[in-house]
């Protein structure tokens, strides 16, 4: 039996660029990390690129530091450009013997696509939530049954053609091909929740350097996707307009003394760093602030789909910003959901380091570089989806 092919996978984030090589075992459900690299991000601005350049240069040092020499890679997109809504659609099947096929499924899809949207927006994915067939509903996997009225409920994501174009253009400029793009918190999904986490109904919430992203999951399937404009870049400018520092002092403030718990600290408690000392309680009231906006966000966002009590999984907290002292607690008490920190599942190999929040995007970006040659696993059903088909979309659109 051959052995899984070597993948690539890219995130291209605001604070921080993470490439990282492996294998992944799709079928045992495992993934082996070979080698990491990670360099500062710079040329981003919550998530989209704004000087292709710089980014172009700081994918290739992460690149290099990887030992990413060229082929195919897998790339993470996100950014505030990224929306998303729930539809559906019926058609009649008028096959002789009423089966379902891929070819029906793919009819479906194309419907799904019918709709208008902004001039520099396009549909980037439509990804099956669940079937309705001749009124039974809860199919997950259609295909070799009988129907005459198939109806698909799907969550269609969209995005700024510009946008990823400019992602697209930096990444290949460091003279890679892009295979696959992912949306972002499908990719923290991928490796931090268990299949019993979807089917139960659960909410990962990424918060990572420009964005905080945001996936839901009932029964399996994909039923929300959303993105926060803040994330732990936004803490970091707090304190060091806050305190009047450098950023580089305010974001070690924030990594060695930070947490959103102001009230375990004491008010006149001080922490001493480059040989000056600074207020403790105050460091932690302006994290405290900033990470109760980005939680009200999200708790309004759940809200907003009518979600937020009907995941008994509660809340999968991932992203290096999670990493803040008392941050889950702060998520429990402002979300009114059971909060637990999620780091990459199912990781074999010496590069322990990836088994951390900070890196859930990076090991996931692995398992769709994977599915290059099986984009919808067998027996995965609507909760598996494809977005290897943006790239060359994404191509098309700029062609003629």
């Amino acid at each position: 039996m051959l052995a899984p092919s070597l993948v690539y996978g890219i995130d291209v984030g605001t604070t921080k660029i993470v490439a990282v090589a492996g294998r992944v075992d799709a079928r045992r459900g495992w993934a082996e990390v070979l080698s990491i690299g990670e360099a500062p991000s710079y040329g981003l601005k919550r998530g989209v690129v704004v000087d292709r350049q710089a980014a172009a240069e700081s994918i290739a040092e992460a690149m290099e530091a990887c030992g990413v020499r060229g082929g195919q890679v897998s790339v993470g997109i996100a950014g505030s450009h990224i929306s998303s809504f729930n539809t559906e659609v019926t058609l009649l099947n008028r096959s002789r013997n009423l089966t379902v096929n891929e070819r029906f499924l793919k009819k479906l899809e194309q419907e799904a696509r019918q709709i208008e949207l902004h001039e520099d927006e396009r549909i980037i994915h439509v990804v099956p939530r669940g079937y309705v067939l001749d009124g039974s509903e809860g199919v997950k996997n259609p295909i070799g049954l009988a129907a005459r009225k198939v109806t698909m409920r799907a969550h269609v994501v969209c995005g700024a053609v510009s946008s990823i174009q400019n992602l697209l253009r930096a990444v290949e400029d460091c003279g890679v091909k892009v295979s696959r793009v992912a949306l972002e918190p499908l990719a923290s999904a991928e490796a931090c929740l268990h299949e019993s986490d979807r089917e139960a109904g659960v909410a990962l919430v990424d918060i990572g350097g420009g964005t905080t992203d945001i996936a839901t999951f009932m029964r399996g399937a994909l039923t929300h996707t959303a993105v926060i404009p803040l994330g732990g870049e936004s803490f970091t400018s707090d304190v060091a307009y806050g305190l009047k520092v450098p950023q580089h002092t305010a974001e070690d403030l924030k990594l060695r003394y930070g947490t959103v718990l102001s009230t375990t600290v004491d008010s006149v408690a001080a922490v001493k760093l480059e040989d000056r000392h600074y207020n403790a309680n105050f460091v932690s009231q302006i994290l405290e602030y900033r990470a109760r906006e980005v939680l009200e966000y999200v708790r309004d966002t759940l809200d907003a789909t009518n979600t937020r009590h009907l995941l008994p999984g509660g809340v999968a907290l991932t992203g290096g910003g999670s990493l803040l002292a008392g941050m889950p607690e702060l998520a429990e008490d402002i979300l009114g959901m059971r909060v637990q920190r999620a780091t990459p599942l199912r990781v074999r190999g010496e590069i322990k380091p990836v088994q951390k929040p900070q890196y859930s995007t990076s090991v996931g970006l692995l398992y769709f570089a994977a599915r290059d040659g099986d984009p919808a696993p067998k027996g995965k059903g609507a909760g598996i989806t494809s977005f290897g088909s943006i790239v060359e979309a994404v191509k098309g659109w700029f062609r003629g």
